[in-house]
């Protein structure tokens, strides 16, 4: 546990989650795999619509504010929608591949109607993977909050002044 002052700890089970960046490598192969998946088995091809990005998530680790991310990953998309026939089979496809990196089996459905579909799979870390079609057809993959690398390094985290 870190020690933040005498009325602070980090919980254990906090430190002993792989740092931010071991998480975001982790995803990213998860990501790609998702891709191309979808891409041997349904035809799909992707571009990167973003760059993705960092959030803070101060209030899971009170006093850690500057020692703590969310990462959003970077966003890849298979223009246009899926057909409803394949709709099945390519959440199956990402609940598979999610399912393997610790995610729920069951996914939250978000929308499912005809020509327009989300669902999104979670971990207890709250990591998520939302998946959905409408008008183009994006996995979105957000991490949990989890300490920073440097963090892990130094054995204690940054010293407020």
């Amino acid at each position: 546990m870190f020690l933040l002052d005498r009325d602070e700890i980090v919980p254990a089970r906090h430190v002993q989650r792989p740092d931010i960046e071991q998480v975001v490598a982790t995803y990213e192969e998860m990501s790609a795999k998702v891709g191309e998946r979808l891409t041997a088995e349904l035809g799909r091809t992707w571009e990167q619509v973003s760059e993705g990005g960092a959030s803070g998530c101060g209030s899971e680790f009170p006093g850690l504010t500057g020692d703590v991310d969310i990462r959003h990953l970077p966003r890849w998309s298979s223009k246009g929608n899926l057909p409803d026939d394949q709709w099945s089979r390519a959440e199956a496809i990402v609940g598979e591949v999610a399912e393997g990196h610790g995610f729920g089996k069951q996914p939250a459905v978000i929308v499912n109607r005809p020509s327009d579909h989300e669902v999104v799979y979670k971990k207890p870390d709250g990591a998520q993977i939302s998946f959905g079609t409408a008008v183009n057809t994006p996995p979105d993959v957000r991490t949990g909050c989890h300490l920073k690398a440097e963090v892990h390094k130094r054995g204690a985290p940054s010293r407020k002044s």
